[in-house]
């Protein structure tokens, strides 16, 4: 019984989260005061959170209209009908909406190599293998106690991204394994009823799976990659930049009052979450801070700029997404090649912000 209500429970969340972001209301249309924000019910939707709390969107004459979605593939269905201008998710769909939708990619949410993770059973003979390929001391399993698994996670993902970059570490490969689509909530209650052997998280799923005694094998940054949470805006939106960079300079301000007041902050990530379904102790919520870097406007210009001709740090790491993707046949080279030349990763956006700073 307790089982069924924990299911029950996770798969409601699935339901009404995506009920919010399935467009099941009619979306306001966008005006010079007005901007449509897609979010997701996860930390790096916090900055918009408390910039509309602390009323600087008010202050700014800049209403937020916030949709809410549970993953990547459904936000981006409703890019492609216009229903959103700026949004904020991973570095996966984000690259698809730039190469898919011309949406332009524009700043970094936060850094999420360590909290798209890779978690198996406490009893799971997985953990009796660490450290197999030198590189990457912090893996665990072999490539004799992964082949055959089956791995739930969102496809299409970060996560993905993550699951397949340990599997390459240790010597598998995709076709040895077997991948089960599925979002996190849903992944989360199937496993714990016994299905499959190891399942993929992102923050906040994967504190609740150190609660419930499971273990990490691997994360993004134990595989060795960079996956940055990015912020988008959509090419229409790009059309106006100006107010592109109102909304972007809230979401910044969201940002650094998260670095620096990150006490009171991990209270509006409580209430936040709660508002959307999901209730975590304050030791995750703490988690959340330490394990996401966050970077400054000025920090985020460094990021995107090049140096002596090269690619910026941000181009360099979806270039490592992207070849990815390309080798997994669900890109081909010459978006890559799009992705990287065509202007589609800008810090122009960045650059108003920073101006319109300066002179305060």
């Amino acid at each position: 019984m307790r089982f069924r209500r924990v299911v029950s429970l996770l798969v409601c969340l699935v339901f009404v989260v995506a009920g919010c972001g399935c467009g099941s209301k009619e979306t306001p249309k966008a005006d010079g005061a007005t901007i449509n924000v897609a979010h997701q019910p996860y930390y790096h939707g916090l900055p918009s959170y408390i910039a509309v709390k602390k009323g600087w969107d008010k202050e700014a004459g800049l209403k937020m209209n916030i949709q809410m979605y549970v993953s990547g593939p459904p936000q981006n269905e409703a890019l492609a009908s216009d229903k959103w201008e700026v949004g904020v998710y991973g570095s996966v769909p984000a690259m698809l909406a730039a190469l898919r939708y011309g949406a332009s990619i524009i700043a970094v949410s936060n850094d999420e190599s360590e909290t798209n993770d890779l978690w198996v059973r406490p009893d799971s003979a997985i953990l009796k293998v660490k450290g197999k390929n030198p590189k990457y001391p912090d893996i665990y399993g072999s490539a004799e106690t992964l082949k055959g698994k089956t791995i739930m996670l969102t496809t299409a993902s970060t996560g993905h991204y993550a699951a397949i970059a340990t599997l390459r570490a240790i010597g598998v490969d995709e076709k040895d394994v077997k991948i089960v689509h599925m979002e996190q909530a849903q992944a989360m209650a199937a496993f714990e009823a016994g299905q499959g052997d190891i399942v993929q998280l992102w923050a906040p799923f994967g504190y609740i799976a150190e609660g419930k005694g499971w273990k990490k094998i691997s994360s993004g940054q134990k595989a060795g990659v960079m996956i940055p949470g990015l912020v988008v805006a959509s090419k229409k939106a790009m059309e106006n930049p100006e107010k592109v960079a109102k909304w972007l300079g809230l979401y910044m301000q969201g940002l650094q009052e998260m670095k620096a007041n990150p006490a009171e902050s991990v209270k509006f990530l409580a209430d936040y979450y709660k508002e959307n379904g999901q209730t975590l102790d304050e030791k995750a919520l703490k988690q959340e801070f330490a394990l996401r870097p966050l970077f400054t406007v000025k920090e985020q210009i460094a990021l995107f700029e090049r140096k002596d001709g090269g690619f910026s740090k941000i181009e360099q790491d979806m270039k490592a997404l992207a070849d990815f993707f390309v080798q997994q046949g669900r890109i081909k080279p010459e978006e890559k090649e799009k992705l990287l030349r065509s202007g589609l990763i800008t810090d122009r956006i960045l650059r108003l912000v920073d101006a319109k700073q300066q002179k305060k």
